[in-house]
């Protein structure tokens, strides 16, 4: 008999999180699981179910929310000796660790797949001591990120998040950034520095084309300072996945590593999975095969 908990965040999916994990529940109790669900009141009681999940050796967890909600789980798991298979039904507002991991951000479509998963490896990044599952990112663009409210998202979705980042673009300061990746040191002057895990980043599904989330890998954007232009320029580049990327000495780069620290001339805060992050400096580094996730049959 497989055992299930279910962990609910009822402010995520336009507040409909809870009618969700009832009928998953339903869904999976029809295929032999047993269920128990949990609803959040705050954040802290996703690590204090996580960790009853782990002590009560549930097979796995199906978590309702968005890319935060499922990255306090992540973090709740970290230090596990055993971690549940994890399944997720995304109710946030970008869902990209969703997206990354092939599982379909409309939730009934998703609630459907429950039914025939299979299970998948999956990586993680660790920054400092803190876990990610979709991208750590800095300039002033990603720290718009944090301001916008849950109202904001609620009534706007995406949109707010590119509403309060073209807000900032023309008030955009670079940052000199020096970086020790894979031991080989660089330093640029970048007004937008993003690592992400899988091709999936900011709901843009190439945006690392070649990116998988079992590679053991990390995936570096590096966006100098720009015109409005160029930086769209660079934008078309990416979606279109021109190798143009490849080369540092373009407005931007991508490039690929496992770990490294990273460090500016000026304290900021970085963006962490869609919420305010560690500052600088900082180390990081990938996790290979860190989680299973539960995703659909291909």
């Amino acid at each position: 008999m497989i055992t299930t908990m279910i962990i609910a965040n009822p402010s995520s999916g336009k507040k409909q999180a809870e009618e969700y994990a009832v009928r998953a529940k339903e869904i999976l109790e029809r295929s032999g699981s047993t269920v128990v669900v949990k609803l959040t009141k705050q954040k802290s009681d996703i690590e204090k179910f996580a960790k009853t999940a782990c002590s009560e050796k549930f097979d796995q967890i199906v978590v309702l929310g968005g890319d935060g909600t499922v990255s306090e789980l992540g973090n709740a798991l970290k230090n596990e000796e055993y971690r549940p298979k994890i399944g997720i039904i995304p109710a946030g507002t970008i869902n990209n660790i969703a997206r990354g991991l092939g599982i379909a951000t409309n939730m009934n479509r998703a609630l459907q797949d429950l039914a025939n998963c299979r299970e998948k490896k999956a990586d993680a990044g660790l920054i400092n001591d803190r876990l990610f599952l979709s991208s750590v990112s800095a300039g002033s663009i990603p720290e718009t990120v944090w301001e916008v409210t849950d109202e904001q998202k609620e009534n706007l979705g995406p949109m707010a998040y590119f509403i309060e980042g073209f807000k900032s673009i023309r008030e955009e300061e670079p940052y000199s950034i020096k970086m020790n990746l894979d031991g080989e040191e660089k330093e640029h002057e970048l007004s937008l520095l993003l690592i992400g895990l899988s091709s999936s980043v900011a709901g843009i599904p190439n945006f690392f084309r070649n990116a998988e989330y079992d590679d053991g890998y990390l995936y570096m954007f590096g966006l100098k300072k720009s015109t409005f232009g160029e930086k769209v320029s660079v934008l078309t580049t990416l979606i279109s996945g021109s190798e143009a990327l490849s080369d540092e000495n373009n407005k931007g780069f991508i490039c690929k590593f496992k770990e490294g620290t990273i460090e500016n001339d000026y304290i900021t805060n970085v963006a962490l999975d869609g919420e305010k992050g560690p500052s600088f400096p900082f180390s990081v580094k990938i996790l290979p095969s860190f989680f299973t996730f539960l995703v659909p049959q291909i």
